[in-house]
């Protein structure tokens, strides 16, 4: 009997001694899915540094070409990625592998609209083309493009649902400390909540950014120094202490496509109030699965909050239709999608 052929991943990982202070990517994740389901993989590349990275992988797509017929590559829309996806997908065309494209960033809409034709001749290259949203499959269908909604997976049983008898204006903000996650937002809306609640606490989470120290310094400027921690980048235990100790989480992206972090906080039972910005609309209805505002609009950020915490079974309701909706996010629902596709005979094409 023959040895089944693996399934190449490309992307960036981390090994695992390092995973404890690194935030994993949607491949990583989809690797080790594979892997726990029985499906073999290839990986490539957890190179520290892009330059690296690339060397790896390619040498790794050229030297294993025959032990895989299948290749999974992200599309980015920065320009370095754009770039690295070119040459990549090229190499895998040249050696007639199967290309299975997946669409990611919440900037992509943006940079389409500026040079749309790349991207088009790229999505165009792939035999299948796959996003983990509907947001992306609306945005290019009308673009002649099919695109399966294969959602990002999540270990929902790594997370322990916690019971809130009472919702208290404790808030968790979990981002990188950079502009495209809006952290300026989450602090003017604990200055509000600060003066309404004399029990108001927040925790901002994530890796240190350019914005770190502007933020510590207007949380400081606006006397929260004992009302909001930043512990930094936390890990999944640190995660279940807070969601136990908190009540509501909160999302200020300008730009996101499915924030994995929403759906981790609805498996853990935290009511979301979210900007509606990029896909987000897309997984959170409002005054359903959670609360939508505005992109930085604190003013109406604080009043859901405030009906949060005044309307007990409303929140209640938010939360088990939450937690309801993000168990298609599991693994056993995910790899029934994954099934399908691996098992697809895709088109090629000459692009």
């Amino acid at each position: 009997m023959s040895k089944k052929k693996a399934v190449l991943i490309l992307g960036v990982f981390v090994d695992e001694t390092a995973r404890i202070k690194n935030i994993r990517t949607a491949e990583d994740r989809i690797a080790a899915m594979f892997r726990n389901n029985g499906v073999p993989v290839i990986t490539s590349s957890a190179a520290a540094g892009k330059a690296k990275r690339f060397a790896d992988t390619v040498s790794t797509l050229i030297a294993q070409r025959k032990n895989y017929d299948i290749a999974i590559v992200p599309l980015f829309g920065t320009w370095p990625s754009f770039l690295w996806q070119e040459i990549i997908t090229r190499l895998l065309k040249f050696f007639n592998k199967k290309i299975i494209l997946g669409i990611h960033g919440g900037s992509i809409p943006e940079r389409i609209d500026k040079g749309a034709q790349r991207f088009y001749t790229a999505m165009k290259r792939a035999d299948i083309l796959f996003a983990p949203s509907t947001y992306f499959s609306s945005l290019f269908k009308n673009k002649g493009f099919d695109i399966r909604v294969i959602e990002n997976p999540v270990d929902l049983s790594a997370y322990t649902f916690c019971i809130k008898e009472k919702i208290r204006p404790r808030i968790i903000w979990m981002r990188a400390f950079t502009d495209v996650y809006n952290p300026f937002m989450a602090v003017r809306v604990a200055k509000r909540l600060a003066e309404k609640y004399t029990e108001f606490e927040m925790i901002m989470a994530g890796k240190e950014g350019l914005l770190s120290d502007a933020v510590k310094t207007m949380a400081k400027d606006f006397g929260l120094n004992d009302k909001i921690v930043f512990p930094g980048y936390i890990s999944m235990r640190q995660k279940q202490q807070y969601a136990a100790e908190y009540d509501i989480y909160i999302c200020t992206n300008k730009i996101d496509n499915t924030p994995v972090s929403l759906t981790e906080f609805m498996q853990f039972g935290l009511p979301i109030v979210s900007v509606n910005t990029g896909g987000i609309p897309y997984m959170i209805e409002d005054g359903t699965n959670g609360l939508l505002v505005n992109a930085d609009d604190d003013e109406a950020m604080f009043q859901k909050i405030n009906t949060l915490i005044n309307n007990h079974s409303f929140a209640q309701t938010i939360i088990t239709n939450a937690y309801t909706y993000v168990q298609q996010y599991s693994e056993t629902n995910v790899m029934k999608k994954w099934n399908a596709v691996l098992n697809e005979r895709g088109n090629t094409k000459d692009n």
